[in-house]
C-alpha cells in the first residue's frame, strides 16, 4: 500500500511538472516510467477485479457474522398507537328480523419480546403485554350506548423447541463460516490471478516500448546509412540505384516507427484501465529489465503448488456444503416435532370500575388481579409425519447425493491438475529460458555481424543490399529476443502463480497472509 502511496505522489507530481512544463513550454511532456512492482501495487489497491473480490469477501463476512450473532439475545417491541375501528354488527333474533347495533373500539397496545436462542435451535422468550382500550357498544333497539375501559397487564415466558430434525441455528452458521473461508481463498488466489494479469499486460506495454525503441534504433541506423550512401553517389564512388535502395529502406523503417508509435498508444490505454489509473496520466514501462537465470527444482515445485493451492481446500468445502445441503433436503419428509409451552400471568382491570377512570388506576386495578389470578399455563407438542409425496424427497435425496460425489471426485482431480499444471509451468520456464540463451547469442552475433557490415560498405567492399540485409537481420535477432524474453518472464510470473513461490528470491509470496 505504502509502495501505490508514493506511486501515486509520484503521478501526481508528474501531472503538475507536465503543467508547468505546458505553460513554459508547450512542446515538452513527460511520462511516468512504472516498474512491474509499481504496476501491481496500484493493481492490488485500485484495480476493478480486487475492489470487486474484496467486496466479496466483506459480504461473505458480514453474512458469517449475522449467522454467529444470531445466537445472541435480541430484543424486539411492537406499538398500537391506535388500533382504532367502528363496525356495524348484525346480530340474529330469535322469532323477528335481524338487529344492527355498531361497535366501536380503540386499542393502544405495547408489547416486548427478550429472545433468547438456544444451542439446541430452540427459543426461549419473555414476553411483556400493556394495552389499554376503549370500547363502545350502540344498542338500535334501546338506543342506548354502552362504554367500557380496560387495561390488560400480562408477563410470560415461553419456549419453542424443534424435534427429530436437524440444527437450523448451527447449521447456517457452519454454512456461513465455510462460505466466508472459501471467499478468503477465492480471494487469495484472484489476487495471484490480478497480480499475473498486470504482468501479462505489463509485458504487453514492454514489448510495445521496446519495439519503439528497435524501430527508432533500426531508423538512427538506416538513416547513418543512406547519409553515408548518399555521400558515396554525390562523389561518385557507388551507382544511383545503391543509394536509392537505402532511401527506400529509411521509408520503410520510418512507417515501422509510426506503426509502433500508435500500438504503444493502444497499449498505454489498456494497460491503464487494468490496473484502474485514470486514462488521461501518461505513463511507460521501464525497459532497463535485467534477465537472471532460474533454477528451479521440479520435486520442490510440486510438493509448493499441491501445500499452498486454494484450489484442494475450495473443493473440500464444496464437499461440505453438499453434505449440509444433503441433511436439509433429506430432513424434508422426515419425522419432524416441535415443543411449545408458556407460562403466563395475566391481569385486567375491574370491568366495573367507571368509565372516566384514569390509566394509573386502570393499570393498578390489572396489576392488582394479576397477582391474584391463577397463571395461564399450557404445554403443546406437535409432530409432522410425511405419509407419501409419489417419490418427490427420494428423487430431490439422489440429486444432492449425487452432487456430493461430484464434488468429492472434483477434490482428486484439483490434486491431480495442480501437478500437471506446476509440472507443466517448470518445463515452460525452462523451455523458454533455452531459448532466451539462444536467442541472446543470436542477438550479439547479428549486431557484431551488422557492426563489422556497416566499415565494409564505408570501405566499398560490400553494396548497400548486403548492408540492409544484415540491418533487417539485426532488427529481426532483436525482436526475436524480445519475444523470447518476454515468453520467459510470463513463464516465471506463471510458475509463481501456480506454486505461490518465488524461485527468484526463493521465498514464499504473501507469507504474511
Amino acid at each position: 500500500m505504502f509502495a501505490a502511496f508514493t506511486l501515486r505522489s509520484k503521478l501526481a507530481l508528474t501531472v503538475m511538472v507536465c503543467l508547468f512544463a505546458h505553460v513554459m513550454s508547450p512542446a515538452v511532456m513527460a511520462e511516468t516510467r512504472l516498474s512491474l512492482d509499481d504496476a501491481i501495487d496500484i493493481a492490488l489497491e485500485q484495480g476493478y477485479d480486487m475492489k470487486s473480490n474484496l467486496l466479496s469477501l466483506i459480504q461473505a463476512e458480514q453474512n458469517r457474522l449475522a449467522a454467529k450473532y444470531r445466537f445472541r439475545t435480541n430484543v424486539d417491541m411492537s406499538l398500537y398507537t391506535p388500533n382504532w375501528e367502528e363496525n356495524m354488527t348484525e346480530v340474529q333474533v330469535a322469532n323477528s328480523l335481524p338487529v344492527y347495533n355498531s361497535l366501536g373500539s380503540m386499542r393502544y397496545q405495547w408489547q416486548m419480546n427478550v429472545n433468547q436462542p438456544l444451542p439446541t435451535d430452540g427459543t426461549i422468550t419473555l414476553r411483556s403485554r400493556l394495552y389499554q382500550s376503549k370500547e363502545s357498544n350502540y344498542f338500535a333497539e334501546t338506543d342506548e350506548t354502552l362504554k367500557r375501559r380496560d387495561f390488560l397487564s400480562s408477563l410470560s415466558i415461553r419456549l419453542r423447541q424443534p424435534l427429530f430434525t436437524y440444527n437450523r441455528i448451527k447449521t447456517n452458521l457452519k454454512r456461513a463460516e465455510l462460505n466466508y473461508e472459501r471467499s478468503s481463498l477465492q480471494l487469495k488466489r484472484n489476487r495471484l490471478d490480478v497480480v499475473y494479469s498486470v504482468t501479462n499486460g505489463f509485458y504487453s506495454l514492454y514489448n510495445a516500448t521496446r519495439r519503439l525503441e528497435i524501430a527508432q534504433e533500426t531508423l538512427d541506423q538506416q538513416q547513418l546509412q543512406y547519409d553515408t550512401a548518399k555521400s558515396k553517389f554525390d562523389a561518385g564512388l557507388i551507382p544511383e540505384v545503391e543509394a536509392l535502395r537505402l532511401e527506400v529502406e529509411l521509408a520503410n523503417a520510418r512507417s515501422d516507427l509510426m506503426e509502433a508509435q500508435a500500438e504503444i498508444e493502444t497499449q498505454k490505454e489498456t494497460f491503464k484501465k487494468l490496473i484502474g489509473l485514470e486514462l488521461d496520466d501518461d505513463i511507460g514501462a521501464e525497459t532497463d529489465i535485467e534477465y537472471t537465470h532460474l533454477n528451479v527444482d521440479l520435486e520442490k515445485a510440486v510438493r509448493l503448488g499441491l501445500a499452498n493451492r486454494t484450489e484442494i481446500r475450495e473443493s473440500e468445502i464444496d464437499v461440505a456444503l453438499s453434505e449440509i445441503n444433503l441433511t436439509q433436503v433429506d430432513a424434508d419428509r422426515e419425522i419432524s416435532a416441535e415443543l411449545n409451552a408458556y407460562y403466563d400471568f395475566t391481569g385486567r382491570s375491574d370491568s366495573d370500575l367507571a368509565y372516566n377512570t384514569g390509566t394509573a388506576d386502570l393499570f393498578n386495578s390489572s396489576w392488582d388481579d394479576l397477582e391474584r389470578r391463577p397463571a395461564n399455563r399450557g404445554v403443546t407438542f406437535t409432530v409432522d409425519i410425511p405419509i407419501w409425496d409419489w417419490g418427490v424427497n427420494k428423487a430431490e435425496v439422489e440429486s444432492a447425493k449425487a452432487s456430493l460425489r461430484r464434488n468429492e471426485l472434483q477434490v482428486e482431480e484439483e490434486r491431480k491438475d495442480i501437478v500437471n499444471s506446476v509440472k507443466e509451468a517448470v518445463r515452460q520456464v525452462k523451455t523458454a529460458e533455452s531459448r532466451l540463451q539462444v536467442l541472446e547469442r543470436s542477438q550479439e552475433v547479428a549486431q557484431k555481424t551488422y557492426d563489422i557490415s556497416l566499415e565494409r560498405f564505408s570501405n566499398g567492399v560490400i553494396t548497400s543490399l548486403d548492408l540492409a540485409q544484415d540491418n533487417r537481420s539485426l532488427s529481426s535477432a532483436k525482436l526475436q529476443y524480445l519475444s523470447a524474453y518476454i515468453s520467459y518472464k510470463l513463464a516465471v510470473a506463471d510458475l509463481k502463480r501456480k506454486t505461490l513461490y518465488d524461485f527468484e528470491t526463493d521465498k514464499p509470496l504473501y507469507g504474511e497472509q
